[in-house]
Order: C-alpha cells, then structure tokens, then sequence
C-alpha cells in the first residue's frame, strides 16, 4: 500500500559517507536508510516497516563547508559523569548540503511482529483491532497532517532538522534544469538487516535479546530526471550471501 507522499525540507542536510574517516562529508542525496529515520521519527510501531521506492530532488545540490567544535568521549548513561568540553573537544570540518527539499514516495510492510500479543497497551493514537496497513496508513496520515512525530526528524545528524508536511503525487514531478542526470556512484543502502524488524530499535526495546550486528549494504545510486530511484530490499539482501552459497 503506496502512502501519501511527503515533503521534508530544512536549512542544512548531512548523510555522512562512512569512508570518510575524519571529517563529515556528505552524499549529495539522502541514503535510503537516511529516508527511513526520517518517517521513523513521524511513525515507528514494531508491526510494520518502511519500504523507500523512490525521492525526487526539488532543489538545486548545493554544498556548504563550515567547521564545527565536537565532543570525543560519549555521555554514559550508567555512569551520568559530565563531559568536559574543553578537554574532549576537537574541530571538524562539515561539508552538508544547503536549501534542501525532497519529496518521498513509501510504502508501509507488515512485519512478524504484526498479529502477536502485545508486550505494551496500544498507544493513545492507534485504534484497536487488527494488524492491518490501513490502520498504520491512517496513523501515519493523521499525524502527518498534525504535525506531530515520536522524535524530531533530522537530516543526518540532530542538529539539522528536517520539517515535513504532506504532498501531492505530482510533486513527484521535477522542473528540468534543476540537477542535471548523474550517476552518484555507491552508496549506503541500510547498516541494518531489514528482515530483522529494525534490530537497532528492537534491542532497545528488549534489551535482554542479543543485539543483531549491522550489516551493512550498498547500491549504485542515479539522479534522473530530478528522481533518485532505490531497488527493492529485496534485491539488495542478496549481497548477504557468502560467495558460491546461499543467504
């Protein structure tokens, strides 16, 4: 079941390519997993998973370099000691993108999950009665419309937010001249196995399960025509098999 499509947009927008090391440096169009944070923090549920088919870029790609104070060390939530910023800091460079606007086409699947008891009452938006796509469809609309989401949706990293409404299926339609077609090499597809039910969430909410290591997996990304397109997860887990043998 295709959703609505939705319109994210903000100021600044960084998906960090992992081969650099160092510095963050940005792909100059969201990664699928980017795209599925970013409806995650609009609607998570356990019982169904983002399948991203395709965005369209409706802004020229516009690079931006500035340098950033960081902190090393990472706040222990057993311990609660502060950080102090002068002895952790370092400075970083950034190149993000600017002006960013895309529209995403998605679907929500069921997962295993869906139809098992639940651990936890339904929350105060989720109607009761089955597990189906229509009831995820209507609550991910509804809050869509109201603006609301678990988390604030960010483009890459927390500190670039990334506001989002509902959009028509023509805005899926590019003006020519914006982003000449480019092929934009590998890139990441998702750091977790999607089979799994999104493990990095699931071991948060288990957190006596064994956690699931990421697998990290890759595409060959194409800006056409103003629209990125991604291939089917499907497609794409096949790179989990070892050489010569199955998955």
């Amino acid at each position: 079941t295709t959703l609505p499509h939705r319109r994210v947009f903000g100021d600044l927008a960084c998906f960090t390519r992992p081969d650099m090391k160092v510095e963050r440096v940005g792909y100059p169009v969201p990664t699928p997993s980017a795209v599925r944070g970013i409806l995650e923090a609009i609607l998570y549920k356990p019982q169904c998973r983002w399948c991203i088919h395709r965005f369209a870029v409706r802004r020229p790609i516009q690079f931006l370099a500035f340098r950033r104070n960081e902190v090393k060390a990472i706040l222990s939530t057993r311990t609660a000691e502060p950080i102090l910023a002068d002895e952790e800091r370092t400075q970083r460079n950034t190149l993000a993108l600017r002006d960013v606007d895309y529209v995403i086409e998605a679907s929500l699947a069921l997962t295993p999950h869906a139809g098992r008891p639940r651990q936890h009452p339904h929350g105060h938006d989720e109607p009761e009665g089955d597990d189906n796509l229509g009831k995820y469809h209507g609550m991910f609309r509804r809050r869509a419309e109201k603006g609301q989401c678990f988390s604030q949706p960010c483009f890459g990293c927390r500190e670039f937010p990334a506001h989002f409404e509902l959009a028509d299926a023509s805005a899926m339609t590019v003006p020519a001249g914006i982003n000449r077609d480019a092929d934009l090499g590998l890139m990441v597809y998702d750091v977790w196995d999607l089979d799994a039910q999104n493990p990095d969430k699931a071991a948060q909410s288990a957190p006596k399960a064994k956690p699931t290591a990421p697998r990290v997996t890759v595409f060959r990304a194409n800006l056409k025509d103003g629209v990125v397109a991604f291939p089917a997860w499907s497609d794409v887990r096949a790179q989990f098999a070892p050489v010569g043998g199955a998955a």
